[in-house]
């Protein structure tokens, strides 16, 4: 079993290595002598050291699997606001206009899955349209599913252009507001503890820290409040859509039942009102997903029941 990512005993005396999950990575650091002294070596994550303090000009070359420039952090961006690198890339969360972190109106973990449905509901669109062309008073049968695909695209095209900005150069933010961090102890027993099953949030000894960390990396939870109330829009907005895509569907079926002929109204009637039922579906499954959501994002009111110390990776 793989330890969490954390600062870990390099091999060296007061050296320090970041191990990310899964591997060691090139960064090193002066390991604080006070949790040098105290944490047992390669059992418990070290307080979390700021990566500037590691060299980079000796590093040695890693895989292309290797996360591209320094540890997790908040950093600045060349244009915009700090935003958090995950140690392989950006990612959708970032500090708001009024100083406080949050996350971006449209984000993904797999962009080109998002691309995919994009072109999925486009293509369904533009068959509605077509029908609706050659079939008079439908032509905005396929309206519905063109913002559905809108919303998609502009997801993918925001993650996008998140994942092109430069990696990180300067130091990271070491801001209150953002602490404590993956590492960082304050009592017996820090480390990660599940909470769902595929995700764990990081225990200080005192309190749950507003990180969790999944097969995607370490990812902050501040945003949570916010994200969780847009779900449960997203929800209602969903099955409203649904109710409405199912309504025309039957309107369509009742108007082709009066004119046998209309065999254009008859697709378009069954599609729609198909349509309509999946649509409601997955309404369905974004109730899931906020349930699910809520134990992600939220930390628990109870610290963990147990401490196991995490699993020591091998000495680099």
């Amino acid at each position: 079993m793989n330890a969490a990512p954390g600062w870990y005993d390099a091999g060296t005396p007061g050296r320090v290595r970041w191990w990310d999950g899964t591997q060691w990575t090139a960064h090193e650091a002066d390991a604080p002598a006070a949790v040098a002294a105290s944490a047992p070596p390669q059992h418990i994550p070290l307080q979390h050291v700021p990566p500037q303090h590691a060299p980079t000009s000796s590093a040695p070359a890693q895989p292309s699997s290797a996360p591209v420039g320094p540890a997790p952090g908040w950093y600045v961006t060349p244009a915009g606001p700090a935003r958090w690198w995950d140690g392989r890339k950006w990612t959708g969360l970032r500090f708001r206009k009024d100083g406080t972190p949050g996350t971006d109106w449209g984000s993904t973990e797999q962009v080109g899955f998002t691309w995919a449905l994009g072109v999925i509901f486009l293509a369904l669109a533009s068959v509605q349209l077509v029908l609706g062309m050659v079939t008079p008073g439908v032509s905005f049968a396929g309206f519905p599913l063109l913002l559905v695909a809108a919303l998609w695209f502009g997801i993918a095209i925001q993650t996008t252009i998140v994942l092109r900005i430069p990696v990180p150069a300067s130091a990271p933010l070491m801001l209150d507001i953002v602490r404590p961090f993956p590492g960082e102890q304050e009592g017996p027993g820090a480390g990660w503890y599940p909470i769902t099953g595929t995700a764990s949030r990081w225990w200080t000894g005192a309190r749950w820290a507003e990180y969790t960390n999944s097969r995607f990396g370490i990812r902050p939870t501040f945003h949570a409040a916010r994200s969780l109330a847009a779900l449960r829009a997203t929800a209602i907005g969903v099955f409203a859509l649904a109710a409405l895509v199912v309504v025309v569907g039957i309107v369509f079926i009742v108007i082709s039942t009066n004119d046998p002929g209309n065999y254009v109204a008859v697709v378009v009637g069954w599609v729609m009102a198909i349509g309509g039922v999946l649509f409601a579906g997955l309404g369905a499954t974004v109730i899931a997903m906020n349930r699910y959501q809520a134990r992600l994002l939220l930390p628990p009111s109870e610290p963990p029941r147990a401490w196991l110390p995490p699993a020591a990776p091998a000495r680099p």
